[in-house]
């Protein structure tokens, strides 16, 4: 066997060691005398520190600490972080112009190109949604009404425990023809 680890020897002298590999280390000790002088050493320490009073910490020990720990505060000058990023803004545009085999004036056509049929695009989904929203408004508004001034005429005619029948009914069927249509809208139909 070859020497111990010294978590071995902390379980051996704790008794916490396994059985079988108790009575392996205590044959090794009969022949090693370093290990010996460690497990000695260790119970000497071991004995030492059980004879000692308990240390009471107090409450605020961990408060007085960090008290204690002054703040690591560094700052990287603004000169470095303006390098950093104009290198990083070098590096991605030199790799663009590399892998796109184009002059920097084509790139440039192409990307204020692409990006002025991007803008239009935008404008104009822009237009249709706000369209689009202030038709729902003026649609909505009168049905939502309406359905207000209807369930407060039923409130005073059923009793509440259908009233919260009908809502649970109600809402299930909305929640049913909302993942029926998208469902329906995903496939495309």
């Amino acid at each position: 066997m070859k020497c111990s680890k010294i978590n071995d020897i902390y379980d051996y002298i704790e008794g916490s060691l396994a059985p079988e590999r108790t009575q392996e280390l205590e044959r090794h000790l009969g022949t090693c005398p370093s290990c010996r002088r460690a497990v000695e050493d260790r119970r000497l320490v071991a004995g030492a520190a059980s004879g000692l009073p308990p240390f009471a910490v107090p409450e605020d020990f961990t408060d007085q600490v960090m008290a204690r720990i002054a703040p690591l505060k560094i700052k990287p000058p603004v000169w470095l972080i303006i390098l950093a990023f104009a290198s990083a803004w070098l590096a991605v545009a030199s790799v663009i112009l590399l892998a796109s085999g184009k002059s920097v004036l084509g790139i440039i056509s192409g990307a204020s190109h692409s990006l002025w049929e991007y803008v239009k695009g935008a404008a104009v989904f822009t237009a249709k949604a706000a369209t689009l929203l202030t038709l729902a408004g003026k649609t909505l508004r009168p049905l939502a009404e309406a359905c207000y001034k209807g369930f407060s005429a039923l409130t005073s005619i059923i009793d509440p425990g259908f009233q919260a029948l009908i809502l649970v009914l109600a809402l299930g069927l909305v929640v049913s023809l909302f993942f029926g249509m998208r469902k329906k809208l995903s496939l495309g139909e």
